[in-house]
């Protein structure tokens, strides 16, 4: 009986300590952790999203997010070439449609050289980021160097935003919109991350 006892305490004392543990693993996750987990879902999300479509859609809707950007700026071109009303009025009535991509441009097979190129590149991001991704989830001590990587990654789409050539590819409210998510919510998530664990300000 005596035993028996004793091990229904030790049982107890085991159960406590399990529990406790949890607790402190949920409360870290809701706490700190979130600062990771938050914008690193979020990321693979868009990618997942992005990514298919623009395999599965290919160049054409990618350049029907642009059309917007794309219409302008062909507009401000031709009322620059054009010297007469009727050239103006051309101009006018083919950007009249700015979501129509077949009226927009041709896509021709330097349009899909390029965007072959840019695939290219986006290929080794969509495998590379879900292998960081996997490391950085299983390995905690990954993590800030992640998350470092990962504000670089946001500061030279700051500058990229920033740049005046910015106003030539996204269309104002889409680019301040932009700085906003970057500077409200992916700094202080990856950034803050990076800092408070790089300088031990958090356990």
């Amino acid at each position: 009986w005596v035993c028996l006892k004793t091990h229904n305490q030790q049982s107890n004392i085991n159960k406590k300590s399990k529990n406790n543990n949890n607790t402190s693993i949920m409360g870290n996750l809701a706490s700190w952790e979130i600062l990771y987990w938050l914008p690193t879902c979020l990321d693979m999300s868009l990618l997942l999203f992005i990514y298919g479509s623009c395999n599965y859609e290919g160049v054409s809707w990618y350049l029907n997010t642009q059309a917007e950007v794309i219409a302008k700026q062909k507009d401000a071109n031709h009322k620059k070439k054009d010297s007469n009303d009727n050239d103006k009025k051309a101009s006018k009535e083919q950007s009249d449609d700015p979501t129509d991509v077949s009226k927009q441009f041709d896509l021709t097979p330097e349009v899909h050289a390029v965007w072959e190129l840019a695939m290219a590149a986006y290929n080794g991001y969509a495998c590379l980021f879900p292998l960081a991704v996997y490391w950085s989830a299983t390995n905690p001590e990954l993590r800030p160097s992640f998350c470092w990587a990962m504000t670089a990654l946001m500061v030279l789409k700051t500058y990229m935003l920033g740049n005046d050539s910015a106003d030539k590819k996204l269309s104002e409210s889409k680019r301040k919109e932009g700085l906003k998510t970057l500077f409200y919510f992916y700094f202080p998530t990856y950034g803050g991350y990076a800092i408070l664990k790089t300088f031990d300000l958090i356990e």
